[in-house]
């Protein structure tokens, strides 16, 4: 009796750890719906980290050439991708951990997650001078407002999710956002051809906000930190409302009722000079640049802070075979698509996933394993700004692990 005991209570693991992993290849990716398919019998604790960088500065060569000679060769060929588009830089960012709570037909995900964007996006223009064909005696000056876009909010709510459809209550903090309008490039540039000479200058400004002191995030002054965030009354209220099954789903984040209070804002400044000069064969290139350190202040009126909408959307396969595609819009413009196949044989799976946003294409390899009580997915991701790599483009990194543990 015993024996057939085993031997049932083996069967019942077995089949239940062959189809309940965490979740799927692309994460939560803002759709608390995703969160069942890991087939949680009473509770399971997940947390996650997912950062990824992306950029289309420099090349392999330059950063070699900058980390070894302290220089970077500037040729139209090392940077054709920012002569076409400008300079752009991205780095999203999610952390956090969730609660899958099982009552019956009634699922509670309580949940805390830091999550968000950074974006550098400076006018080709600025690349143009700085690496193209430019005209002798020329002066040109502009201004571009918001050219880094920030926007990485602290969140804490409860889903409940009752069949396919689910509704979230969440309060929010800014942990840092731009202020696109005191967020400023000024770049100015002036050539003679006799004497032969060209000078750039760039000067810039990054101003935005978080509900606590970065200096206290800085130095861990914890108890600073607890005590500013006691203040409950300068939370963010906002709701999501998602739908998901086994092959479809769709929600919406961040339908703000009542906007954030930040209270410090965060300041740097920075100046860069290039010039050029040239008399006979005698050439010389000059290259300056300072950046001033960051100001932290506390604000006597605190700044309210909306987050923007965010919208996503999935398809896809778990069979042994398994694909999934899936898109993710915030309405500050940016976004991101993804797609991904490969073998799930229940206990294991491996897959290789390729995204792309408004920057660069991101190249990834997830391996998951599924040991019913202790589950694990971890992807590794490589990102350039052409879809196949080559010696011009530009590369980043990409990292990201989610385990759970419960019954």
């Amino acid at each position: 009796m015993r024996r057939i005991s085993m031997l049932v209570f083996l069967l019942v693991v077995f089949s239940l750890s062959a189809f309940s992993f965490v979740i799927q290849p692309f994460g939560l990716f803002g759709n608390v719906s995703l969160v069942r398919h890991d087939l949680t019998a009473l509770i399971k604790v997940v947390p996650f980290v997912e950062f990824e960088l992306g950029q289309n500065i420099l090349t392999l060569n330059n950063i070699n050439a900058l980390l070894n000679e302290e220089q970077v060769d500037i040729d139209e060929n090392a940077f054709a991708d920012a002569l076409a588009n400008g300079f752009k830089l991205s780095a999203p960012i999610s952390l956090g951990t969730y609660v899958n709570l099982k009552l019956g037909a009634l699922r509670l995900v309580p949940y805390v997650r830091v999550d968000g964007n950074m974006g550098l996006n400076l006018p080709k223009t600025f690349a143009e001078l700085l690496v193209g064909d430019t005209l002798i005696d020329y002066t040109y000056n502009d201004t571009k407002e918001g050219f880094l876009n920030a926007s990485i909010m602290a969140n804490g709510g409860i889903a409940l999710m009752l069949g396919d459809f689910y509704v979230a209550g969440n309060v929010f903090v800014p942990v840092l956002f731009s202020d696109k309008s005191q967020t400023t490039m000024t770049v100015s540039y002036t050539s003679s051809s006799t004497p032969a000479y060209a000078e750039l200058n760039a000067s810039g400004k990054v101003r935005a906000y978080s509900r606590v002191s970065l200096n206290d995030i800085r130095t861990g002054n914890f108890d600073s930190l607890i005590d500013e965030l006691s203040h409950f009354e300068d939370y963010g209220l906002s709701v999501e409302i998602g739908y998901g099954n086994d092959k479809l789903g769709i929600a919406v984040r961040n339908i703000v009722i009542t906007p954030a209070k930040a209270w410090y804002a965060f300041e740097v400044t920075g100046d860069g000079k290039v010039t050029y000069t040239a008399q006979g064969t005698d050439i010389t290139f000059e290259a300056t640049y300072s950046i001033s350190e960051p100001i932290v202040a506390r604000l006597l009126t605190p700044v309210s802070i909306t987050p923007p909408i965010q919208i996503t959307a999935y398809l896809k396969n778990d069979g042994f075979i398994m694909w999934g595609v899936m898109g993710n819009y915030w309405l500050d413009g940016n976004w991101a698509v993804k797609g991904y196949a490969g073998l799930n044989i229940g206990i294991a799976r491996a897959y290789y996933m390729l995204g792309y946003n408004q920057i660069n294409y991101s190249h990834t390899i997830g391996v998951g394993m599924n040991l019913f009580l202790l589950n694990a997915d971890l992807k590794i991701t490589a990102t350039t700004n052409s879809l196949i790599p080559s010696n011009n483009s530009t590369p980043g990194i990409g990292f990201a692990l989610t385990m759970s543990g419960g019954l």
